[in-house]
């Protein structure tokens, strides 16, 4: 064999090599890991104020926090707590103030950046969704027959969008925890479980059309909804300071959290914990 015949027996060897370890490596590479993909507003997102602040006044270096570029978020949500307590990796997009049939940040925005970042793909495993609470208010004085049929035919198309990217995922509505009691909420926590019980008949109005909302929704579209009512029925803003959930305006004694008048985080620990237990 001369010299030159060797060279080129070395190079297709190593050609070859390089070849077996390319194919061998190619499906672990190309491989997606399995995903939770996260929409919806505030009460997901769960910012703390100083992020949430710093975002809406273009303080933070990563951006503004538009719906449509980066929005602050907890890593404690209960988005982010199903992922783990599932073994999937959280893709969140949620963002405080997304709307749907209002002015405002828009839902359809997220999903343009979940497609657009490849989130949303053959190993999603699920995606939740828990938006409606701020299209209540912004729609009041309308009936609510027509807000409820204008956010069903605003979802339709986007489930669409969410299904055909991720055609094995379970989609998921999550609805809100309770937040009155009957007509009554309790904005100042300022002693221990002492509260004022203020009447504000709009807010349970405004709570009980985003949970129709959201039953529409799934109705409509094939996915699920997921009740959270039946197991936060006693841990509303009003509950006493050891089982509430959803924080009042002013709220010293309802445990840790981030925003007033959200959930706080007694709340995104039960709810990841319902989540992953569907």
């Amino acid at each position: 064999m001369t010299a030159r015949s060797l060279r080129h027996r070395i190079a297709a060897t190593c050609a070859a090599a390089l070849a077996a370890v390319a194919v061998a490596q190619a499906p672990q590479a190309g491989a997606q890991e399995r995903n939770l993909v996260i929409f919806g507003d505030s009460v997901i997102a769960d910012p703390n104020a100083p992020q949430w602040l710093n975002g809406k006044l273009g303080l933070d270096p990563r951006g503004s926090s538009g719906v449509d570029k980066w929005c602050p978020q907890s890593p404690t949500s209960w988005g982010r707590q199903a992922a783990a307590k599932l073994g999937l990796s959280p893709w969140d997009y949620s963002c405080t103030g997304t709307t749907t049939i209002s002015q405002g940040p828009q839902l359809y925005t997220q999903i343009d950046r979940a497609l657009n970042d490849g989130g949303l793909n053959a190993n999603t495993a699920r995606v939740i969704i828990s938006t409606g609470f701020n299209d209540t208010y912004n729609n009041d004085g309308r009936p609510d027959a027509d807000v409820r049929r204008d956010f069903v035919n605003y979802m339709i198309p986007q489930i669409n969008r969410i299904r055909a990217a991720a055609p094995n995922a379970r989609i998921q509505f999550v609805g809100y925890p309770k937040i009155t009691a009957g007509d009554r909420v309790c904005l100042f926590h300022i002693a221990p479980n002492s509260s004022d019980w203020t009447p504000f008949a709009q807010v349970e109005r405004w709570e009980n059309q985003a949970q129709w909302m959201q039953v529409d929704a799934a109705r409509a579209t094939g996915t699920e909804f997921l009740d959270l009512k039946p197991s936060t029925w006693d841990n509303n803003m009003c509950s006493p300071d050891n089982q509430r959930m959803w924080a009042g305006l002013v709220d010293f004694y309802g445990g840790p959290g981030n925003l007033p008048i959200h959930v706080n985080q007694r709340g995104h620990d039960h709810v990841s914990d319902v989540i992953a237990a569907s």
